[in-house]
């Protein structure tokens, strides 16, 4: 095979040996921009430390870190026109009055009274202004403020299965409960009734009254009981309609005011 004879004359060494030059020149920039950090792009992304995060993430978790606290305000602020039961209440001091059963409380008492300024409830005697004479009891009467107050529907109604199995389980367990024996159901209660508890300076309630009347004279016994005990004394009045001791929808428990007064 026969090599040209470019290929062996001097210009064609002096041009190999300077691609050889140049090539070495590269090389050598390119160590030197290692060297000195000057990486491409791909090499200068890998050396980031692993702490450094996109600043949209960190945007983004700014933006929603404040949502659980608001979320809970929110949710509380929903429910702060409502009383929830204070839990299990002793019921074995309570006065029945008007056809009233224990039943029919224990219903109001496992519910949560909605405070409806529409169904606020105001105290028409004593008078309040002044405090109330110790020497004999005085009448507590009271009235709805809003006329829209209405009777419930006593009309019959479907009760549904589920209904019937917890009406039974309730009465099996009055059946065997003390308050049972000392207090025996009679007709179931229809109407409105209300829930009055009377406490003393220290919070504990001292007289208990379910009535379907709108006053209450209290027995001498119990106003002694009133005017001996720490003052002031707070009146709680609650109240809801029943139909067969249940309470429909939209007939309550209300809450029908705070009431405080003094013996003396």
């Amino acid at each position: 095979m026969l090599i040209p004879q470019a290929l062996g004359s001097d210009k064609f060494r002096g041009t190999a040996r300077g691609f050889e030059t140049e090539g070495r020149r590269r090389r050598y920039l390119l160590e030197s921009q290692i060297s000195n950090g000057k990486t491409s792009s791909s090499a200068s992304f890998a050396s980031r430390p692993k702490s450094a995060k996109c600043s949209c993430m960190n945007l983004h978790r700014k933006r929603f870190a404040g949502w659980p606290l608001w979320s809970l305000v929110l949710l509380t602020g929903c429910s702060s026109s409502d009383h929830a039961p204070a839990g299990p209440q002793d019921i074995s001091e309570v006065i029945y009055v008007g056809g009233t059963t224990d039943e029919a409380l224990l219903r109001l008492l496992d519910a949560t009274a909605k405070d409806d300024p529409q169904r606020l409830l105001n105290l028409d005697s004593p008078d309040l202004a002044a405090p109330v004479a110790k020497d004999s009891p005085a009448t507590f009467q009271f009235h709805a403020l809003s006329p829209s107050t209405r009777a419930p529907d006593l009309r019959p109604r479907q009760v549904p299965q589920s209904s019937r199995w917890a009406h039974a389980w309730h009465e099996f367990v009055d059946l065997v409960s003390p308050e049972r024996i000392a207090h025996a159901h009679g007709a179931a209660f229809n109407g409105t009734a209300y829930y009055l508890v009377f406490s003393d300076a220290d919070s504990k309630q001292k007289l208990q009254l379910f009535t379907s009347d709108t006053s209450y004279l209290p027995e001498a016994n119990a106003w002694q009981s009133l005017a001996t005990a720490p003052q002031p004394l707070t009146l709680d009045i609650t109240w809801a309609s029943f139909e067969a001791n249940d309470i429909p929808q939209d007939s309550g428990p209300f809450v029908g005011g705070k009431f405080q007064f003094r013996i003396e």
